[in-house]
């Protein structure tokens, strides 16, 4: 089973403001207004269409008719995102799939060779997933039209300080990196990231936002 890079394998993601990728679907009190969303691992077959998800949850979603996403580009592998979809179990009817880019590693405080930057961003939420697989976090970044062809977000997660108390448990402090990199601020914008987890060697983590009411400390259990 393969996993695309470019969505797994970076420490540093470049986010653009439509970073989540998303194919459209009816929103309000339409006949879609009744659909759930999951982040998922969603499995692209030979054919590189999504057939099946498995859920945070750990629940499998076996597509009905296999989904087509134009950001789906190699066969026979897994994908992160958030599925939108309506029926449970067995069968479910895909209405979008939303592509969501995966920090796998975190980055040594000390290896930054320009420095921590922690430009303020807007974190509407941060949680551990139910199978603790993954730290998804949702936040909103500012931006507006450039001329700049290199404008662009980058976010990461930098490891600090690992704490390892009397019983021996360990707490990992990490940072929020994000450079804003040269984007206007003129409007907001939603955009999702996930952390690999299984790879961290702690307990817990002491999570540090810079947002622009303050520096909001969340510490979340990983094990």
């Amino acid at each position: 089973m393969k996993i695309p890079y470019g969505l797994w394998g970076v420490a540093l993601l470049l986010l653009l403001l439509n970073a989540c990728t998303q194919d459209a679907y009816e929103k309000g009190e339409g006949k879609y207004s009744s659909l759930r969303a999951d982040f998922v691992e969603a499995h692209a077959g030979n054919n590189k269409l999504v057939d099946y998800a498995v859920t945070d949850d750990g629940d499998r979603l076996d597509i009905s008719v296999p989904y087509s996403a134009s950001w789906v580009k190699t066969p026979d592998s897994l994908y992160r995102g958030i599925l939108y979809y309506k029926g449970t179990g067995a069968s479910v009817e895909v209405v979008a799939l939303s592509s969501v880019s995966v920090i796998d590693s975190l980055v040594p405080k000390d290896s930054l060779k320009q420095g921590l930057k922690m430009d303020p961003l807007t974190l509407e939420s941060i949680w551990v997933s139910k199978n603790k697989r993954y730290l998804n976090a949702g936040i909103w970044l500012k931006g507006g039209e450039t001329d700049d062809s290199e404008a662009a977000h980058r976010i990461g997660v930098v490891s600090d300080t690992l704490i390892v108390y009397a019983d021996g448990k360990r707490t990992l402090r990490v940072l929020l990196y994000h450079d804003q990199g040269g984007m206007p601020e003129y409007y907001s914008q939603r955009s999702y990231f996930s952390v690999l987890l299984p790879g961290i060697q702690a307990d817990s983590l002491q999570f540090t936002v810079n947002t622009y009411d303050g520096t909001v400390v969340k510490c979340l259990p990983v094990r």
